[in-house]
């Protein structure tokens, strides 16, 4: 089955209680989201990271770069914390380029996606900085400097049938959480794919919304259309 575009309405939980949304990104991004979804959906989130980043031990050879390319936030604070070097930064989207500016970047912040950011990189002199698991490199020079550690799915969290929602934002914990479900996952799971790509990463034969533009605000409106507050 072919994922679906967002439709007007969502699944709706039992009387008396919130409809539950699960968030698997790293903790400290869900945990962030988690408090845009109760402020503004009629959602209840519930954090299980599958994800964990880690700097991984590399020497960042800057001679010869002149620009930064940077296709999430995680590559920004990893860059960061190993180099005290500011470079200008070519950003994937509004909030990755903000994250850069407010570690000390000049930050320049494609449409939201690998493509349109390829389009304003420079010519030469650029390097992608990204995490061991990336789908596609953008410039001629690239490092990846932090991995993303596979975490377990808390255990029995899909058997309990209790969960009506998915947020995923990223093809790889799009791949992790189709490996942890269960061999009779609850059909009633509605997936939320930031990006056709993380889309089709997800299983068939269930309902799945995708966002509009490749952004956690357009997540955010997605949701809050679906399940109003």
């Amino acid at each position: 089955m072919a994922p679906k575009q967002a439709l007007n309405c969502g699944p709706r939980a039992a009387k008396g209680s919130l409809p539950r949304l699960l968030l698997t990104r790293a903790r400290a991004q869900a945990e962030a989201f988690a408090e845009k979804v109760r402020a503004q959906t009629g959602l209840e989130p519930l954090v299980s990271p599958m994800q964990e980043m880690r700097d991984l031990a590399v020497n960042i050879d800057l001679s010869g770069v002149s620009a930064l390319a940077f296709t999430s936030k995680n590559g920004v604070e990893a860059f960061a914390r190993m180099s005290s070097i500011r470079l200008p930064a070519y950003c994937v989207g509004d909030a990755t380029a903000a994250r850069a500016r407010a570690l000390g970047f000049e930050a320049k912040a494609a449409a939201g996606d690998a493509e349109s950011l390829r389009a304003i990189l420079p010519q030469t002199g650029v390097l992608h900085v990204h995490g061991r698991y990336v789908r596609q490199v953008l410039a001629a020079r690239h490092i990846a400097i932090y991995d993303q550690v596979a975490l377990p799915l808390e255990t029995g969290l899909l058997n309990a049938d209790d969960i009506d929602a998915v947020a995923l934002f990223s093809p790889r914990s799009a791949e992790l959480f189709t490996k942890a479900l269960p061999k009779t996952p609850p059909k009633k799971l509605v997936f939320y794919a930031l990006s056709p790509v993380v889309a089709a990463a997800l299983p068939e034969g269930f309902d799945t919304r995708i966002c509009p533009d490749p952004s956690a605000s357009a997540m955010l409106r997605l949701l809050s259309a679906d399940f109003p507050a």
